[in-house]
């Protein structure tokens, strides 16, 4: 009895690894053969100290269900402690816990994200799950000249985008709405502000201070327009430039003295006073 069970464990392991498709752990190479292959990439996102991340290794990934669900997918593994690939990308995406997981397109588009720790089964239900919200998400880009008319759905639609880190599709849409004439004002507002907050993502932090001054010729109310100040403060703040911060965040609190935004201005002037040395007025 005992040799019988030993004999399937081991034919157990021989099958799970006959299965498991190999892992990479290059960013490029596993780009090169998702477009190759038309495949997603299922990224794992771990850290050595991570111990929900080795019960995933240990646990789910070896599991029959995972294997099946990957099988048609590119792996790949980032030590986001590693200092260097992983690293990067982990911030390129805004990871900020562990284990986290991607599914993205040749082109690092997200199809989506799973975070934490799943038994195999409600993993791969999360899996599946995520995969198809992903195609719908295509299905409604592929009809996307039936809502050419419906404004707020275009906005939501290069929001979406955005969400998927497909900067410049999301950017290329936004320029559209802020652009194109008869769009109503409050679209044209949010699409202003959500431009410039896309440039941020991206890291034009030049290109995002035009389009806020941009913002600033045609509107000088309104939540988007105050958020849009705000936005501008955080920039400088990205920058280091703490004096022009400093600066445009009182200007805000002079200019929108019962602004709801308000409280978190207050929180940032006293440390950039002492920063900058200068006195709140």
């Amino acid at each position: 009895m005992k040799r019988s069970a030993l004999l399937a464990v081991a034919t157990l392991l021989l099958v799970q690894q006959a299965f498991a498709g190999p892992w990479l752990t290059s960013v490029s190479a596993a780009q090169k053969r998702a477009k190759e292959k038309k495949q997603l990439i299922f990224v794992d996102l771990f850290a050595d100290w991570c111990g929900w991340c080795h019960r995933m290794e240990q646990e789910v990934f070896p599991s029959m269900a995972f294997q099946k669900a990957t099988a048609n997918k590119v792996l790949l593994r980032l030590n986001t402690d590693d200092a260097g690939e992983g690293t990067r990308f982990s911030q390129q995406f805004g990871v900020t816990s562990l284990p986290t997981f991607l599914l993205l397109t040749s082109d690092l588009t997200i199809a989506g994200v799973i975070r934490g720790y799943l038994p195999s089964d409600p993993f791969v239900q999360a899996m599946n799950e995520t995969e198809s919200k992903y195609k719908d998400f295509r299905k409604r880009v592929s009809n996307e000249s039936a809502i050419a008319n419906d404004y707020q759905k275009r906005l939501d639609l290069a929001k979406e985008f955005r969400s998927r880190y497909a900067l410049a599709e999301s950017e290329n849409r936004l320029r559209q709405l802020i652009r194109e004439p008869g769009v109503p004002i409050k679209v044209r507002d949010d699409a202003y502000y959500e431009l410039a907050f896309t440039q941020v993502m991206d890291r034009k932090y030049d290109a995002s201070l035009k389009t806020l001054r941009d913002f600033s010729t045609v509107q000088n109310k309104g939540e988007a327009y105050e958020r849009s100040r705000i936005l501008a403060g955080d920039i400088y703040l990205q920058q280091g430039k703490y004096a022009d911060a400093l600066d445009e965040f009182k200007k805000f609190k002079k200019a929108f003295p019962n602004s709801p935004l308000i409280a978190n201005v207050d929180m940032v002037l006293p440390q950039l006073e002492k920063q900058v040395g200068g006195r709140v007025q």
